[in-house]
């Protein structure tokens, strides 16, 4: 199972050929001769900027996409939610309901509450929802920026900043209303934060921010409940006091659950059972049982199937969310417990496919935007266009992932020679990573959950083109790989 996924990695295809033709671009650029033509760093974040926010505002013009503003009893996609609700709060202040009226935990709260908050203030228009998205844009951008100065240097940080300006994920996903708009100014934010305490900037109640900034970010997109764990590490990094560590790391959970608080009520009151962000456990237990596989089509078991729970049959036919969740998430962890070879397969084998660049799923973005009944049909997007737009995407994340893997394998070779900034660093988004690729071992291989970590792949795929040189680079890999030869090629 695990040698099926691996083989997609290894395999040449089209996608190489881009690869390659990218690279040898990168390398004849090097050769050409240095214009005099020098322009600040500013001017230039500047342009990029401004180049990102066209491409984003064109999308905003051609896309034919438009969300739900009412319960439909037809199919409902998560931005369509995300809108009623957000419309729901503003309006008539109701918490959080499903299409039937009753109580829901189904969606992280975060991103309805901050939307809501300018409905509220502006009125329900999309134009209010298609301005709040360039805006999370340009902060994000920003943090990546300061994230990848801070890491290597202002040049490596500007082409990070003019890939993620072109990212054509980040480019396509404008016209959605989707968590992911603000979570990564978030998320990022109090990455750049952690960045910059690594850097020995001093920060009055940084454990306050900390866990105000993640507390949010996990409002809005659960993934990020590891947060206090890496905040320690940080501190761990700076050789502060065990004490300290682990005071930084409770602190930063404390405030994040302080302000989760009201929803944590809310959900008891509502189920009678505990609820920490969402009620998701239920629709994640398929995908993590006997009859799963990594790319999900697994169900609940049923009656006379190895791990039927008569009790989770009960809580679906009473409709308590709260105790749907509890039970499923009680019967994946005996599941994982209980096998733990077939779970450390499966996981592997899903996390190869949730990190690939195939085609399996086409682009999650474009899916979002053109299902039928999400856009106006007198403009549709012609098959052509949406064939290359995918094309584009997949190929854009292709060179990316091993642009960065390369880029990772340098550093690690190299880290002696790298400061303790730039170390500790990649070791705070390193761990981040691990984190995230350990939930997604339980979780369905969605690629729009991948999202949040392509911008920060970016900035090592701006250190791998940064350092590609032509001839030097075959030179140093010549010399390393044979030694005996170094003074033949010396003399050349």
């Amino acid at each position: 199972m695990i040698l099926h996924y691996l083989y997609q990695y290894v395999k040449f295809g089209k996608f190489t050929t881009f690869f390659l033709i990218v690279m040898g671009g990168i390398l004849l650029f090097r050769l050409l001769p240095k214009s005099r033509f020098t322009i600040s760093k500013w001017a230039a974040f500047l342009l990029i900027f401004i180049l990102g926010l066209s491409l984003r505002i064109g999308w905003l013009h051609y896309s034919a996409h438009t969300p739900m503003s009412h319960w439909n009893a037809g199919h409902m996609l998560e931005n369509d939610w995300i809108n009623v609700q957000a419309i729901e709060l503003a309006q008539n202040g109701t918490w959080f309901h499903g299409p039937d009226g009753l109580p829901s935990g189904r969606r992280p709260i975060g991103y309805p509450m901050f939307l809501a908050l300018f409905y509220k203030l502006f009125g329900v228009h999309l134009g209010v929802v298609w301005t709040l998205n360039l805006i999370l844009y340009g902060i994000t951008f920003y943090f990546l920026f300061q994230i990848a100065c801070m890491i290597f240097n202002e040049n490596i940080a500007l082409i990070s900043g003019f890939l993620f300006a072109i990212y054509p994920m980040s480019v396509y996903s404008i016209k959605l209303i989707t968590d992911e708009h603000l979570f990564l100014p978030f998320f990022y934010g109090g990455l750049w934060m952690l960045c910059s305490i690594l850097k020995g900037r001093k920060i009055c109640l940084d454990w306050l921010w900390l866990g105000l900034i993640f507390g949010y970010a996990t409002m809005i997109r659960t993934h990020t409940i590891f947060m206090p764990f890496v905040v320690g590490f940080t501190f761990w990094l700076l050789k502060r006091p065990l004490r300290e560590v682990l005071g930084k790391l409770l602190l930063v959970a404390l405030v994040m659950q302080l302000i989760n608080l009201p929803w944590l009520v809310r959900n008891y009151k509502v189920w009678k059972t505990p609820v920490l962000y969402t009620a998701t456990a239920y629709y994640i237990y398929p995908q993590m049982n006997s009859t799963a596989g990594p790319e999900g089509g697994g169900h609940i078991p049923l009656k006379g199937e190895p791990g039927y729970s008569a009790e989770l049959d009960a809580a679906f036919r009473s409709g308590n969310e709260g105790k749907m969740h509890q039970i499923a998430g009680r019967e994946m962890k005996k599941w994982i417990r209980e096998h733990p070879l077939s779970f450390l397969q499966l996981g592997t084998a899903r996390l190869l496919d949730f990190m690939c660049f195939n085609r399996k799923s086409g682009i999650w973005a474009l899916w979002y935007e053109y299902y039928p009944g999400s856009f106006d049909s007198r403009r549709p997007l012609p098959d052509k266009l949406r064939k290359s737009l995918e094309e584009y995407a997949f190929a854009f994340y292709y060179i990316v992932f091993f642009s960065s893997l390369i880029a990772m394998m340098l550093l690690v070779r190299q880290h002696k020679a790298l400061s303790p900034i730039t170390r500790n660093c990649l070791c705070v988004l390193g761990l981040c990573f691990l984190f995230w690729f350990a939930e997604h071992m339980v979780i369905y291989p969605d690629r729009k959950y991948r999202f949040p970590l392509e911008p920060l792949m970016l900035i090592t795929t701006a250190y791998f083109f940064y350092h590609l040189k032509w001839p030097s680079l075959l030179t140093s890999w010549w010399m390393k790989a044979f030694p005996s030869r170094r003074t033949t090629i010396k003399s050349v």
